[in-house]
């Protein structure tokens, strides 16, 4: 009776609250109040797959669902990213009937790493796809090793894992459960030593022994072996191969693939949700002809022109540097004179003391290669101040904390506008700089 009664409860919130702003997550959340195993009593007719990691989660769910889509297949997700218990629970009520039945061939679920056992304490995925591990908002997640404990009693036997051979601490997960591993190829932009200051695999995640590396992706992803118990890289069934940065193209297992986002991540995030789908039973063919069709979300990443200027937005993670590595890596990789504008802000949860996360970024590498380095919102003089120790000299660092002013200050700059923003920040930003 409280089942159907936290099904109704929550379905009539949703309908109400898409007029609010609110039916991603609030559903949800009062549906587990009413019925705290609520998603243990839902009944799939089709597969369960779940995706996590530290980065690209929201984006290689994304592409999983549209791949299933473009294929004809029935499937429900959490498109915009509503990964906590509430948000789970909001998805898996909205596509079920009264009777708690999810009519759908697929369900995708993007599911926060932390909260992974709570979300499958009453139920389990038949697949699940960790992207990758790194220190994620270090105040709240702990270190890398307190969310592999809590992924370990997420993880039920039998639950078939789709991995990146490329994460030597990922590709650690769960050793009893069937797997599967994907990963990319040495590629141009594949350098033999560690570009960024974050490395969190030094030491071997299994015996804690050195760790030699044959060459780097990105951070710690890359080609490893361990000195001391030989753990290495492992053999993976789905490889991206023969890339082209230039023109987006590359094979996996021979097949042609498009990307219209270029990055090394984006990359590896295209060929797990190939590898996921294939493993969930699609060819190899068909599934890299629908992710050959896919388009990242402009909330992601957008280009637009700023008068006779073009701007350029990249989603960069608070307190995730690996994130914000990235959008580095993808600003040098810009032709021309550019500018960063780089919008911090509090973090709530910190009791907006925390800013040690900036000093895990590679600011260096933007050093003498930007004209100028715009820092706006509540923390822009912390990364005024990593920027100084940096080595940027001090008319190459303009400062606004006030986001709604700082548009005279992005107009003293020259070159493309390469705003690096987090998600829930972007639209403030955005609307100003394009004014």
């Amino acid at each position: 009776m409280k089942f159907q009664l936290a099904l109704l409860v929550g379905k009539l919130l949703r309908f109400v609250g898409k007029y609010f702003g609110k039916a991603t997550n609030l559903p949800g959340e009062w549906a587990l109040k009413l019925c705290p195993d609520l998603m243990g009593r839902f009944r799939f007719q089709g597969k369960v797959i779940a995706v996590t990691g530290s980065n690209g989660k929201t984006t290689t769910a994304n592409m999983l669902a549209y791949i299933l889509t473009d294929q004809g297949y029935k499937v429900a997700n959490n498109a915009k990213g509503s990964n906590l218990t509430g948000g789970v629970a909001t998805t898996l009520l909205a596509a079920s009937n009264f009777s708690g039945v999810i009519d759908a061939d697929f369900v995708v679920l993007e599911v926060d790493e932390r909260f992974s056992r709570l979300i499958f304490k009453f139920f389990s995925p038949d697949y699940l796809l960790c992207t990758n591990l790194f220190r994620d908002q270090l105040t709240r997640n702990g270190n890398v090793d307190v969310i592999i404990e809590k992924l370990h009693e997420a993880i039920k036997p039998g639950v078939k894992l789709i991995l990146n051979a490329n994460d030597p601490i990922s590709g650690s997960l769960a050793p009893d459960n069937p797997r599967v591993y994907y990963g990319m190829a040495r590629t141009d932009k594949s350098p033999l030593d560690c570009p960024n200051i974050t490395h969190d695999a030094k030491v071997c995640p299994k015996c804690f022994g050195r760790m030699r590396y044959f060459y780097y992706h990105y951070n710690h992803i890359g080609a490893f072996t361990c000195l001391s118990c030989g753990y290495a890289t492992p053999e993976a069934k789905y490889l991206a191969d023969n890339v082209n940065f230039e023109t987006g193209d590359f094979t996996i297992g021979g097949a042609p693939v498009y990307a219209d986002y270029r990055p090394p991540f984006n990359i590896l995030n295209m060929t797990g949700a190939v590898a996921a789908c294939c493993e969930m039973g699609l060819s190899l063919e068909s599934a890299c002809a629908s992710i050959s069709r896919f388009r990242v979300m402009q909330e992601r990443y957008d280009e637009f022109q700023v008068g006779d200027r073009t701007a350029v937005m990249i989603l960069s993670k608070n307190q995730n540097p690996v994130s914000f590595d990235q959008s580095i890596s993808y600003v040098l990789d810009l032709p021309g004179e550019k500018t960063v504008v780089a919008l911090v802000n509090n973090i709530n949860h910190t009791g907006h003391r925390d800013t040690t996360w900036l000093y895990d970024i590679g600011w260096e590498r933007l050093r003498g290669k930007v004209d100028s380095v715009v820092c706006t919102g509540p923390r822009a003089w912390d990364l005024a101040v990593r920027l100084k120790l940096a080595g940027f000299r001090d008319d190459a660092v303009k400062v606004e904390c006030d986001v709604q002013k700082v548009k005279p200050k992005v107009d003293e700059t020259k070159g493309t506008i390469c705003i690096l923003t987090e998600l829930y920040d972007a639209k403030s930003i955005l609307e100003v700089i394009g004014k």
